[in-house]
């Protein structure tokens, strides 16, 4: 079956779907069940092992997605490169575990590390039959598997955290996740699992894993820094707030990022391999996603304080502000969408490497200092952060996608008049109690359902091509409604 677009990201928006109703209702419900100190024990414990893990960020899931062609000797190459740098990260993870709980003077640390040394053991037993399945573009399986391992991780922390197991329940869930991963993808990509060893293009796989390694290790190290920058200089309670506030952007951007971003670059791939330009593909991409993205970031601004008061608790309304900030900082970034995609797929990945340096040094120094004005000042540095990143990427695109200010400049324009025509009626409702958390859910939740209603109108009245989107989902899911009338 010829790889479709629209009916990979239909999977991945089903899968996906389902599974951010899963992951949101469990942290809802582990909000409440622990203290944002047990929730910043494992916060830092994961910063550390993220840290380390970076060393497994050489992309070769990709690399094989990338490939011209593949056979067995190609894959067992790229599995034993990928076995080989998991098992230095599992060991690595063990061993900082004892200093990672001195450093902070909390044991817990020490527990939940040594937990996620697992972790990375696991996951390259599953890496050749997804980066097989991926790069067929095979996303119906790709989905299924993701709904089946986020369903049963979801079980393991809640029914771990009803047991009293804390913040391990947290690590529990992760080690569930990933063997479950593990079984699944063998058993349903059997064609492709194998544990052959081999060292063939052992020097191109380098080549391309430093590459990736200082692009995605350098970004993956850096933001781990940060969260033991803000846990060391404002301590584990401050670093609880800001991580529930982080962690629900997180949640938003990864559900987006499989849905569109992952299916979007094996898209971006086949148009190379057949020779024609990015341009069409980004622009289209671009729009849908802005037109998505920015509402739903605004309007995230717009009632942070009773959106975390009504779903994880009055104990977490500090971090109001932060979660603001953050949605800001969201908006600004997907003015840079694909970046990566775009990157990868034009084989500019030492281009990259070194632009991602440059951002990484920037972040890191421009989030220390925000620290000082606490976890609102730190929130405030990552809108700053996500403004120097536009500057630096977004010639680079330009180039790659041959698109320029007055292809790019009308879809952002009409994104913020969906956003302006989203989040108005909320706006209105939390300017009329002084912007309090504690505005009346009666008043901000039908608010925010006009907003929807007048952002689905702004579609209509645009024609916009999210909107044709919508109508064409609309017309294969219920045929009869769609036919026009017999007369």
């Amino acid at each position: 079956m010829a790889f479709s677009l629209r009916r990979s990201m239909a999977w991945m928006t089903l899968s996906q779907g389902c599974g951010a109703v899963l992951q949101f209702a469990t942290t809802v419900v582990v909000a409440r069940l622990l203290t944002p100190y047990e929730t910043g024990v494992f916060a830092v414990a994961t910063a550390i092992a993220g840290a380390i893990a970076l060393l497994r960020t050489f992309g070769l899931s990709n690399y094989v997605i990338r490939a011209p062609a593949v056979d067995r000797d190609f894959l067992a190459g790229v599995f034993t490169v990928n076995i080989i740098v998991s098992a230095l990260v599992a060991v690595l993870i063990a061993l900082i575990s004892l200093a990672g709980g001195k450093l902070l003077g909390e044991p817990g640390v020490r527990h939940v590390l040594l937990a996620l040394a697992v972790v990375p053991l696991l996951a390259c037993l599953e890496f050749v039959p997804s980066s097989c399945i991926e790069r067929a573009g095979n996303f119906r399986v790709v989905a299924l598997v993701n709904l089946v391992r986020n369903a049963i991780g979801s079980a393991v922390i809640l029914a771990a955290a009803y047991a009293g197991h804390s913040y391990m329940s947290l690590a529990y869930g992760q080690i569930t996740s990933a063997l479950v991963a593990v079984a699944v993808m063998n058993v349903v990509g059997w064609r492709h699992a194998s544990l052959r060893l081999g060292l063939k293009g052992w020097r191109d796989i380098a080549r391309y894993g430093i590459d990736i390694l200082t692009t995605s290790g350098v970004s993956t190290i850096t933001q781990r820094m940060l969260d033991v920058v803000l846990g060391w200089m404002l301590g584990l309670h401050a670093l609880g707030l800001y991580s529930r506030a982080a962690g629900l952007m997180a949640m938003i951007w990864e559900n987006f990022q499989v849905i569109m971003l992952r299916v979007a670059f094996v898209e971006l791939v086949s148009q190379r391999n057949a020779g024609h330009s990015f341009r069409g593909s980004y622009l289209r991409i671009l729009s849908v996603s802005t037109a998505l993205l920015w509402p739903a970031f605004g309007g995230l601004a717009v009632v942070s304080g009773p959106a975390l008061r009504t779903i994880y608790g009055p104990q977490w309304v500090e971090a109001a502000p932060v979660l603001s900030l953050l949605a800001i900082g969201g908006i600004v970034t997907t003015t840079i969408l694909l970046t990566w995609e775009v990157f990868m797929a034009s084989d500019e990945t030492r281009r990259l490497a070194k632009l991602q340096v440059v951002q990484s040094s920037f972040s890191l120094v421009a989030f220390t200092l925000g620290c000082l004005g606490g976890i609102v000042g730190a929130a405030a540095a990552r809108v700053v952060e996500t403004l120097f990143n536009m500057r630096i990427y977004r010639p680079h695109l330009a180039r790659m996608t041959e698109t320029n200010a007055a292809d790019v400049l009308p879809i952002f324009g009409r994104a913020a008049v969906l956003m302006a025509l989203a989040i108005a009626p909320a706006m209105a409702v939390m300017l009329l109690h002084g912007w309090s958390p504690d505005a009346p859910l009666l008043q901000v939740l039908p608010a925010v359902a006009a907003g929807m209603l007048c952002w689905l109108v702004g579609l209509w009245r645009m024609d916009h091509p999210l909107y044709r989107e919508i109508r064409r989902a609309a017309a294969r899911l219920f045929p009869r409604l769609a036919a026009p009338p017999t007369p």
